[in-house]
């Protein structure tokens, strides 16, 4: 081999070298792009997909709180024809208040009271009882408008029409929508009168966060004209939580019967019992709601403090014994009938009384 053939030998391998480095360059420089927009596009999808599943979560549940404020009372009314009992005193009204617990009978939970035909089953023979006892006056406490839990049944709307009340009222307490689900519950009242007005009483929350994500436990004040004869009722669920909070609420509502120049009577599940009745609670100043209802003088009460039977406890309804389901009238006005109905379609027993108006007599 001459100088000149080992001259170009090594010209030739050295130019194959340097094409194999360029193309090895080349090729970790087209892996090295690809890596990078395949690594962007996964980051556009995972922002994507993570703003479509925020969206399916809060959406509906924004929406919901938003809207709440504006679906916290209605009045409603239907077309059918209301009619006083026959034999009935005209100079007394009946009044009924009863804590439905959600149509689920006496189970713990929401969620355990059975299938849809289960719960409307269970309506159907609660509106029997309304029918049976035959109140012009109904306040209802735990009431479904629109929840999961009793397959979205109105049940204010049911037992009006089922019962044979054209004019009824629904306050919600708490009013939300999670995804696929929504609570929205509350007090009703029931009337064969007409009723003119619904305001909502506000009450103390237990906490303001939950408060602002859920709702919480209020009161509604309606406007009924009686045979001429204008009332207020105040239907209400005192918090189950601490008699502290249902020391305020009566409070509150006392506020609102003092301002008033219209006859109220305050009915519902006050979770609350006078201090020398069993099962009392007090806050921490000794201070108890039922307590703070009589001492205002505004209101008179059955069972009264002269005495209180295993007959007048409410709850629970298998084993009564308390008294926490009150009907309270005007303190000038008169019981002509006091009754606790034995039911088990709730855990909590119907009360139902016939109050004598003095402004009747």
């Amino acid at each position: 081999m001459t100088d000149e053939q080992s001259v170009e030998r090594e010209r030739r391998i050295t130019s194959v070298l340097k094409s194999t480095v360029i193309g090895r360059r080349h090729v970790n420089r087209i892996v090295t792009w690809s890596d990078v927009i395949r690594l962007r596009f996964s980051k556009r999808v995972l922002v994507r997909s993570t703003i479509v599943l925020l969206a399916v979560f809060l959406v509906p549940f924004v929406a919901s709180r938003i809207m709440s404020p504006w679906r916290r009372v209605s009045i409603h009314s239907s077309s059918q024809q209301d009619a006083r009992a026959d034999g009935r005193l005209p100079t007394t009204v009946r009044v009924a208040c009863f804590n439905i617990a959600h149509g689920r009978g006496t189970a713990i939970s929401n969620w355990d009271g059975g299938d849809y035909q289960d719960r409307i089953s269970r309506l159907d023979q609660i509106a029997a009882l309304l029918r049976e006892v035959d109140a012009d006056i109904v306040v209802l406490n735990e009431v479904d408008f629109d929840a999961s839990w009793s397959y979205h049944t109105n049940q204010a709307r049911f037992l009006a029409n089922k019962s044979g009340y054209s004019h009824w009222v629904e306050q919600r307490n708490l009013d939300f929508r999670f995804m696929f689900w929504t609570w929205r519950f509350g007090n009703a009242v029931l009337s064969r009168y007409e009723i003119t007005d619904a305001q909502l009483v506000d009450l103390p929350s237990f906490s303001a966060l939950e408060t602002l994500l859920a709702g919480k436990k209020r009161s509604v004040l309606c406007d009924i004209n009686v045979d001429g004869l204008p009332i207020r009722i105040v239907a209400a669920h005192l918090s189950h939580r601490s008699e502290s909070l249902r020391v305020l609420s009566a409070d509150i509502i006392t506020s609102i019967v003092r301002e008033s120049t219209t006859p109220t009577i305050l009915a519902g599940d006050m979770n609350s019992t006078p201090v020398d009745f069993p099962g009392a609670t007090t806050d921490e100043n000794g201070n108890n709601a039922i307590e703070t209802f009589d001492e205002s003088g505004y209101f008179l009460r059955e069972p009264s403090r002269l005495g209180v039977g295993k007959d007048d406890f409410t709850y629970h309804s298998n084993d009564p014994r308390s008294v926490i389901d009150w009907i309270l009238v005007p303190a000038k006005w008169d019981y002509a009938e006091h009754n606790v109905s034995r039911t088990v379609l709730s855990d909590h027993r119907l009360v139902y009384a016939d109050v004598v108006p003095t402004d009747l007599q």
